[in-house]
């Protein structure tokens, strides 16, 4: 799996800027939205991993996306805005339109380490 989402060309004005990641594998949803903010259409992913700033999916390579959408990770109501950046075969890379909040990020680390029973 590439690093590719941390190393993303910057918008205009914006430096260079890398995060630590976390290998975190849980299920996920991209939502598409239409007319008047509503999710048009839903699909599964797979997260594979996450920073503050992106993260990696596995994603069916034969659906087409738009440049923006929202995700949802499994177990957390948030829906985080996002750019893609890359995609090649099933590797789907995303920015998001804000940082993560470190609560957030925790929250996450810490659900997927209860689940694997480490």
């Amino acid at each position: 799996m590439s690093m590719r989402m941390h190393v993303a060309e910057p918008r205009p004005g914006e430096l260079t800027t890398t995060y630590k990641h976390f290998y975190i594998e849980r299920p996920c949803r991209i939502l598409i939205i239409g007319e008047h903010l509503k999710a048009k259409t839903k699909y599964s992913c797979l997260l594979r991993h996450i920073s503050i700033g992106g993260a990696m999916l596995d994603f069916n390579p034969n659906i087409p996306l738009p440049k923006n959408f929202f995700l949802q990770i499994d177990g957390f109501k948030e829906e985080i805005g996002c750019t893609q950046v890359h995609r090649l075969g099933a590797e789907l890379g995303v920015r998001f339109n804000m940082v993560l909040s470190q609560d957030f990020l925790r929250r996450l680390i810490r659900s997927a380490f209860q689940s694997n029973g480490i």
